[in-house]
């Protein structure tokens, strides 16, 4: 009997495939284990698990993997500048920033949550419903994914750090959220239109993610900055 809360899977033999109807879905293709995101803000794939060994009598065939697409219009870059100088405002302590995409006026916002804050850590009163971007500060420390950062980052959207603050350049990084997966080194630039004045931070560690830049979206509308006025230190 066919469970309609499973996720599928697929096996690839060439015919082409639809894009997951449930966020994402997994494909076995002749180069390994594949975990395909569609969401409303933003889709890829991912190779998870390579196969080196063929897997006789399945006829698998290579799957031709979706870079990155960003399907919004790129958030102003004097968002990402406003979050910045608020962070700074207290350099000493970590903040958490999310950008909103407004659907009915195609204005973005940035928002500063609810939240208690240290030197490492951030809590804060979480509200997922519109959010495509959450970005927090690192102070003083460079911009890299904690341990903390993994087992809170479970959602499918995008992730990103901002490290060094004291720095005229501070560091950035991102990666895309897989719903308990990640893929790193996502270029600033498929998601704001103008990153000054930080230095782009990648990770050696992974492959670089592959993005999508035909035609990129204009803004439609305009941008709000929406920071919350009060702090608690």
């Amino acid at each position: 009997m066919f469970n309609n809360n499973l996720i599928p899977l697929y096996l690839y033999l060439g015919q082409p495939v639809p894009r997951p109807a449930r966020l994402y879905d997994y494909i076995i293709s002749a180069q390994g284990i594949i975990k395909r995101l569609e969401t409303q803000y933003v889709s890829a794939d991912q190779l998870l698990v390579p196969i080196e060994t063929p897997l006789t009598g399945l006829r698998l065939a290579d799957y031709p993997l979706q870079p990155v697409r960003f399907k919004l219009p790129r958030i102003p870059g004097q968002m990402l500048r406003d979050a910045l100088a608020d962070a700074r405002q207290n350099i000493e302590l970590e903040f958490m920033y999310q950008f909103r995409l407004d659907p009915t006026n195609q204005h973005w916002t940035v928002t500063r949550p609810e939240q208690d804050q240290s030197r490492t850590h951030v809590g804060y009163t979480f509200d997922p419903a519109g959010v495509v971007v959450d970005l927090h500060s690192h102070n003083r420390m460079p911009a890299f994914f904690s341990p903390v950062d993994d087992r809170d980052e479970l959602g499918g959207r995008l992730y990103a750090v901002m490290g060094h603050l004291e720095r005229e350049n501070p560091e950035l990084i991102l990666r895309l959220g897989f719903y308990g997966h990640w893929l790193y080194n996502v270029p600033a630039l498929a998601i704001f239109d103008d990153i000054t004045p930080f230095e782009e931070i990648y990770l050696d560690t992974v492959d670089l993610a592959t993005v999508d830049y035909v035609e990129p979206l204009a803004a439609r509308g305009g941008w709000l900055t929406n920071l919350f006025q009060w702090r608690t230190s």
